[in-house]
Order: structure tokens, then sequence, then C-alpha cells
């Protein structure tokens, strides 16, 4: 389910394990589980930068899809830094030289990597959370270990999962374009741009690849794009009412540049809010029907839900089973629902 997603974003990580619990049968345990016991999912720095949880199979083929050929360093960051292209390069490669199936943490890697080195670099090493790491992390040389205490903690995916396997990056992109569409078409190639990005040639190029596997489709009015094969299942698929509890920068908001299919724009501040942060929704039908925050405390999840427009009696009452099968997720005895006027 995870892979089918095309990842759960994890940079806050109880957001990403409800991400899984409400589209699959299983607790957060589970998910912790599937991470450092079983190693099944992988947690790394992805799609836009930012921290998912991926299926470890899938960990290479990702990682191919965002290497040199489609995703380049950012110059001004590097005059920022102070460093050269050679210079950042060799960092970023001796960040994987000292990693294995150990976890280390960050001042354990900082300090290996930056013998030899002079205080400019041991600055950089430390400055910019995910700074250094990201890169390397984009190059299949690092994702998140098992913490130590309070402390992160990162090994060399090969070691840690036991298996790897080279992948041609331009197959990649467009492995990683077919499954984008299966989540999220129809879309346009700028929506998996940004999906993905928003690195330059990345939408054209995935595109183009696809050009005999897309067909075009109209919503609305509006041209989008779709695999073939998948026009069949969508002619197929069931409707009716149907009401989620979506949590924290879920998935299905991030599919697309543009998001009024899924709310009114007037809504979009209590949606899309400042830094970034995505608002966990209430889906009625597919669209955003309201926000919710929650709470948990002696056994209890507390849900508070803030409507945009009044929920009839059947809404409400599939909200409390969400709520149930919430807490259930989250190994708590019971749902407490507080819908807002």
């Amino acid at each position: 389910m995870v892979g089918d997603i095309g990842g759960a974003q994890a940079q806050l990580m109880s957001a990403a394990e409800l991400q899984i619990g409400v589209r699959s049968d299983c607790s957060v345990q589970d998910v912790r589980a599937a991470l450092w016991k079983h190693k099944s999912l992988a947690k790394t720095w992805l799609m836009r930068g930012t921290l998912h949880l991926i299926p470890a199979a899938d960990l290479p083929l990702y990682t191919a899809a965002m290497s040199p050929r489609w995703v380049h360093i950012n110059r001004s960051w590097l005059k920022a830094i102070k460093l050269g292209e050679p210079e950042f390069l060799k960092l970023v490669a001796e960040i994987g030289e000292v990693l294995d199936g150990t976890p280390l943490t960050r001042e354990e890697i900082v300090k290996t990597v930056g013998k030899g080195h002079s205080a400019h670099v041991h600055e950089v090493l430390r400055s910019g959370w995910g700074g250094m790491l990201k890169p390397a992390a984009r190059t299949g040389l690092l994702c998140f270990g098992p913490s130590r205490g309070t402390s992160v903690t990162f090994v060399r995916p090969e070691k840690w999962l036991g298996s790897w396997r080279n992948i041609d990056p331009e197959q990649a992109l467009l492995e990683v374009a077919r499954r984008y569409l299966r989540a999220y078409g129809p879309a346009h190639k700028q929506d998996f741009a940004r999906w993905w990005g928003n690195w330059p040639g990345v939408g054209p190029g995935a595109w183009a690849g696809l050009e005999a596997e897309l067909v075009p489709v109209s919503i609305e009015g509006t041209r989008a794009d779709m695999l073939a094969d998948e026009l069949d299942s969508l002619a197929k698929a069931p409707t009716g009412d149907s009401v989620l509890l979506l949590p924290l920068f879920d998935p299905y908001l991030m599919g697309h540049l543009n998001r009024d299919h899924l709310y009114e724009p007037v809504y979009r501040p209590r949606v899309s809010r400042t830094a970034g942060w995505i608002s966990a929704v209430v889906l009625v039908d597919g669209r955003v029907a309201g926000t919710w925050t929650h709470t948990a405390a002696k056994q209890t999840l507390s849900i508070k839900v803030d409507p945009f427009q009044r929920f009839g009696s059947k809404t409400l009452a599939a909200i409390r089973r969400r709520a149930d099968s919430l807490a259930e997720t989250l190994g708590l005895a019971k749902a407490d629902v507080h819908v807002a006027r």
C-alpha cells in the first residue's frame, strides 16, 4: 500500500504512521516494526526533498530516478556554503563510505567524515538539518536507522536492507511516473513535476518517455493524461457515499499542482497553511469538507472536527466510525468526537 501511494510523507513521523493506518488494517506498532524490525519499509529524503516512508524494495528505483541525470546541484546553494562542486561531491561520497549496516548518529558521521578537513567543512557538515545528508540520501548512500535514545541515526541502505539493485535513471523516472499516474491520475506533466520536486526537465522527460502509454482525457473541459490501461478500471470505479479522516500531510492532498478539485479556494488557508503545513482533513466523497485535530490521553482519542459546512447525520455517523478505527490504529480504547458549529 505504501508503494501504491508513492510513499507516506514523514517529516512528522506520527502523521506518516496514520497515513498508512487509515489505508490498511494495521497499527502504528506494525509500521514501526516494518521499519526497524522487518526492514520492509525505509525512511529517507525523497520527493520534494521531504522525508518519506517507502517500501525498501522500491528505494533503489526512487534514488535512481533522483540521480544527477534528473536532479542537479543547486549552484546558488554551493555558493552559499562556499564549496566547489568537486569538494561537495567528495563529501557526499565520504558520507556514504563511513556508513554501513551499523547505525551512526549525525555527530558520529561528522566526526569521521570531518577528519583531515578544514573547520569550514566541519561547519558545513553540521549546518542545516539534512543539508549534506539529503544529497547522500538521494544517491542511495544513506537512509534512517532506528533512533538511539533521543538521537537520530543513519545507515547505508545496501547494508541495512541486505540487498540493492542498480537501475537505469531514464527507466527509473518513467517507472516512478507510471506509479504516480496510477495513484494520482488523470494528471498533467506539471502535476508530476510539482509532486516530484520541480526539477527542470522532469515533467517533460517523463511524459515524452511515456507517450505511447498515455491517453488524453477531459475533466470538465480541462485536458489531462492517464495511463491507457487504467481507462477500464476508471470507468468501473465504484461510486457512492465515502467519508474518511485523513491525517496531516496526507499524500492525497499532495498529488496535483492545482487543488481546486479537492476544495473551494476560499478554504485553502484552512487546508494548506503557512510554512507548508497541510491540515488533517475530513474527506466526503473525495472532497475536503472540513479539518480535524486530535489529542490522546487516558486511552481515549479525542477528535475535534471543524466542518466547512454543516454535516448531515449520516456523515456524522461515518466520522465517528472512522474515529473509532483511528483509535484502534493508535492502540487506544475509544474515540470521542466533538464537531464544532
